[in-house]
């Protein structure tokens, strides 16, 4: 079909006019300029580190306060040195934790006195069973007899060693039963949990020493330094 003239003039007017309008919306959106790029601030310097000395500054620093109740304590109770751990007995880190300390109380001897609290982490099904027999084996006198056979056990541990161990102690079996399974020992375990969550130890073990916080299970020289710069070594 042909066109005529006029509808040709007016097919031309249009497409000119779509053309100019497309010329002046791209022209609108132009990039930015060198003269905007200089209006943005440059980037922050990246921050220095701190150096390890600093970072052990910090942590002399991190000081916290612990309520020891009722708790048993192993060792000189008028000792410059004492350390408070917050532990799991089926924890491997909490294990590693208890061999540093018995290396400490071998060095510093009467000059230390140690305080076991009990931190049971979910996901162990045999920490909390284990925290009420070792509480429960406080009872008679017998905590830190049974803390030492829990961790040096513990690959075997669960019901059978519990009974093994209270019997190997001579423990009153009937007692140490009833008070494992009572609502005042269970009470008890999970006061020391919330105490040391309330202290920022969310994770086992975590020490205190003489306030002091040490999050992990770090080698004896780490704690060996800890009590020389707190003056208690």
């Amino acid at each position: 079909m042909e066109m005529g003239n006029e509808t040709k003039k007016l097919l031309i007017i249009t497409l000119v006019a779509v053309l100019v309008l497309n010329l002046l919306a791209n022209g609108s959106k132009k990039g930015p300029t060198l003269a905007d790029a200089a209006k943005v601030p440059p980037p922050p310097p990246p921050q220095a580190q701190p150096s390890e000395e600093e970072k052990f500054k910090q942590q002399l620093a991190d000081k916290v306060n612990v309520d020891l109740g009722d708790t048993p304590v192993f060792g000189n109770k008028n000792a410059k040195i004492m350390i408070v751990v917050f532990s799991d007995f089926q924890c491997p880190f909490s294990k590693r934790g208890a061999d540093t300390l018995h290396g400490l109380k071998q060095k510093y001897g009467d000059n230390l006195m140690y305080v076991y609290k009990n931190l049971p982490l979910p996901f162990h099904p045999e920490a909390m069973p284990a925290a009420k027999a070792a509480v429960a084996a406080g009872k008679q006198g017998k905590f830190y007899e049974f803390h030492d056979k829990l961790f040096e056990k513990q690959g075997e541990i669960g019901e059978a060693l519990y009974v093994q161990i209270a019997k190997e102690l001579g423990l009153n079996m009937q007692k140490f039963n009833a008070d494992r399974n009572s609502p005042e020992v269970e009470a008890q375990v999970k006061a020391d949990a919330t105490q040391a969550n309330s202290l920022g130890f969310n994770g086992t073990p975590g020490f205190s020493v003489n306030g002091v916080k040490v999050l992990g299970a770090y080698p004896q020289e780490h704690f060996e330094k800890v009590i020389t710069a707190l003056g208690a070594g």
